[in-house]
């Protein structure tokens, strides 16, 4: 994990707030591209990060040896100590224009073309095949966390609850 990247990331525009942080989207100053900083503070235990946090980051860095299409990709995890036991944690994406929500509701009347509608499902399909060929169950599927680019690629996003399992391991029904 590298320490925060505030020198490198110039946050442009605030994308959504959710349970467990602040997605920004900012310019790689290096680069020139825009990304998606996912900002999480996380409470740190006696053992240092809790558990939660350090899968999700395992959990992505695993899944960006894959680089799969259908996965949004992780570029960067910075990380910062915000004094006490907190500890900032930020996530860096590729930027992907807008969720499969906002999609939809771009699409004039009457909807979206029936091939359209199977192509998406299609690579969506395809990328939660690949989570399940890996042993990852996403446990959080939505349409704001189905991302879809502005040529049409859908890419699965938001690993915060997902699990890594074995045929052995009970997971929770949450």
């Amino acid at each position: 994990m590298a320490q925060e990247g505030r020198a490198q990331y110039e946050p442009v525009a605030e994308i959504g707030v959710g349970a467990y942080g602040t997605v920004y989207k900012a310019r790689d100053l290096r680069s020139g591209r825009f990304v998606a900083l996912k900002k999480v503070r996380v409470q740190a235990t006696e053992n240092g990060l809790p558990l939660s946090a350090v899968r999700e980051v395992a959990l992505l860095k695993r899944l960006e040896h894959f680089d799969h299409p259908n996965i949004v990709r992780l570029m960067d995890v910075c990380a910062s100590a915000r004094g006490g036991r907190e500890t900032k944690v930020t996530l860096v994406f590729e930027h992907v224009e807008q969720d499969l929500r906002t999609f939809l509701q771009k699409a004039p009347p009457p909807g979206l073309p029936h091939d359209t509608i199977k192509d998406l499902m299609r690579q969506f399909l395809r990328g939660l095949d690949f989570l399940h060929s890996n042993c990852i169950v996403h446990r959080d599927l939505e349409p704001e966390n189905i991302l879809v680019t502005s040529g049409g690629q859908v890419k699965l996003a938001d690993f915060g609850l997902a699990r890594i399992y074995n045929c052995q391991m009970a997971l929770t029904p949450v």
